[in-house]
């Protein structure tokens, strides 16, 4: 009797059975997502998607009426668009045969897309017999598995934009009505793949600092010896784990009036994940105010895609030519010395045209940064230099942070911390005692000196100065010990000189007791 189809049909989709190591190609395994038959004894009829196995051949049935069959299988396909597949084979299980002394050749056809309207007498259009397999008699019978070479079906299906594949087993026509050559087939069958993604072009182009590249004029100006070009690389394929292909990515450079200058580097990295073209070993390949080219392409062990659309560049090295002039009303270089409080010094970048800003190092401190009022102006800073001599480094700097030479300031602040005097406790000396009071005297160095701040070690106060600037407090001990007093003049501005120091000891106890 003729079989029908499987009974329940297992999810169809991709089922990954092995994979080869990275970058090579995958074997996957997909399952027909419909089958259907043709029966000669009901011509204008089609089974589609019936539980039970599908015939191939001819049989008789009980009334001695003779059926011959063919079997079709359809696959979804479009998860292959784009692969190259390099080998397709369609794998059915035999679960019957008319004679198992008879092996008959079993063909392999591609056909148009079957539907409720097909029939035997309107089969879906023959496309191509793509294989032919008998097999040899120690396969065993019914056999478990029999393979159909359906690469070629696969490869046209796909180069023709189609969604879906099917596959026709049948027997030869000349010996088509024999019956015992017939075969049963399960309904479910599967189409191991091998495949290859090509690596897509990749993509995200960066020049140096994550900056997307420039392709036409006005180019990128870069300040930069050595640099890291970037690009993100794309490779569909997957491992049976979800993983990715390792990908090597190729960055091409060179300059543009000489181009077989061209220098390669390449980088390792995987799907939707950036590679660096790391030009740092050849500085001398890079030369001021010279336009530069660079493009890259990507490659697993089987494919190569082709080359990016080409980035530009441009160098500049050099910064302003002039060195910055340096001035300050309140610390004049080489004149008497100001007191060492907060000052303003003028930078001038002397007309040089590409300077933007200025950079200034005061006494090899941390360097700050300024903008200049215009290109090629000035700018004015606030610094607070020390009591003593003063170094103040200033240079020009172009918009790619290039510098011009440097101008060397020197100047002197002087002292600005209050003077300390004490009616007991005498500097570096052991007096009084625990209980002894004694009066401590602030007298400012600065003029508008408002208040004074101060701590007899941990102890501290503010005490507000009187009309000539002078504060006393008094003290009073509780303990024997050294102490130091720390005294800091405020004026109204409310800001502090330098710290004045007097460190003093209490005796263990007060002289004559």
């Amino acid at each position: 009797m003729l079989a029908g189809a499987l009974s329940t049909l297992v999810a169809a989709g991709l089922v990954v059975v092995s994979t080869a190591s990275p970058a090579n190609a995958n074997d996957v395994r997909i399952e027909n997502t419909s089958w259907a038959w043709t029966d000669s004894e009901r011509p204008k009829k089609i089974n589609i998607d019936h539980a039970g196995d599908v015939s191939v051949g001819t049989w008789v049935d009980s009334k001695r009426r003779p059926h011959t069959a063919r079997a079709y299988f359809t696959f979804d396909i479009t998860s292959y668009r784009g692969a190259v597949i390099e080998l397709a084979t369609l794998n059915a299980k035999e679960t019957g045969a008319g004679d198992c002394a008879k092996r008959p050749e079993v063909e392999l056809w591609r056909t148009e897309a079957y539907t409720s309207r097909s029939s035997w007498a309107k089969p879906p259009v023959d496309l191509a017999r793509i294989d032919t397999t008998a097999l040899p008699a120690e396969s065993g019978c019914p056999a478990s598995q029999v393979g159909f070479d359906a690469t070629e079906g696969l490869r046209q299906a796909l180069a023709e934009g189609r969604s879906t594949l099917t596959l026709s087993l049948r027997l030869p026509v000349k010996v088509e009505k024999n019956p015992k050559l017939a075969r049963k087939y399960a309904s479910q069958v599967g189409l191991s793949i091998e495949h290859n993604y090509p690596p897509g072009v990749p993509t995200d182009l960066q020049t140096a600092n994550g900056t997307n590249c420039t392709v036409t004029e006005p180019y990128q100006v870069l300040p930069f010896r050595t640099l890291d070009l970037s690009a993100v690389v794309h490779d569909k394929d997957r491992t049976d784990t979800g993983g990715t292909d390792e990908i090597t990515a190729t960055f091409a450079l060179w300059p543009v009036d000489e181009p077989d200058a061209r220098v390669e580097r390449i980088d390792f990295s995987r799907d939707d994940q950036r590679a660096l073209g790391r030009f740092r070993d050849i500085p001398s390949l890079f030369e001021h105010d010279r336009v530069y080219a660079w493009q890259v392409r990507a490659a697993d062990s089987r494919a190569t895609s082709a080359w990016s659309p080409v980035c530009y560049f441009r160098t500049d090295f050099e910064g302003p030519a002039t060195a910055p002039a340096v001035s300050s009303t309140d610390f004049p270089a080489d004149g008497t010395p100001a007191p060492a409080l907060s000052g303003r010094f003028t930078f001038d970048a002397e007309g040089a045209a590409d300077a933007v800003g200025f950079v200034y190092q005061l006494n090899s401190g941390a360097p700050g940064r300024v903008t200049a009022d215009h290109p090629g102006g000035s700018a004015t800073v606030s610094l607070n230099p020390r009591s003593g001599p003063n170094s103040l480094d200033v240079w020009s700097v172009d918009a790619l942070g290039n510098q011009s030479p440097v101008t060397n300031y020197r100047f002197s602040g002087a002292l600005t911390m209050p003077t300390i005097s004490a009616t007991v406790y005498q500097e570096f000396t052991e007096s009084g005692g625990p209980g002894v009071p004694g009066v401590f005297t602030f007298t400012p160095v600065l003029p508008g000196t408002v208040s004074y701040r101060y701590s007899f070690n941990e102890q501290t106060g503010t005490v507000p100065a009187n009309a000539d600037g002078s504060a006393s407090v008094t003290w009073v001990p509780t303990e024997a010990g050294w102490t130091m007093l720390e005294v800091v003049g405020v004026n109204q501005d409310g800001v502090e000189t330098a710290a004045a120091i007097w460190f003093f000891g209490v005796a263990e106890q007060p002289a004559g007791s």
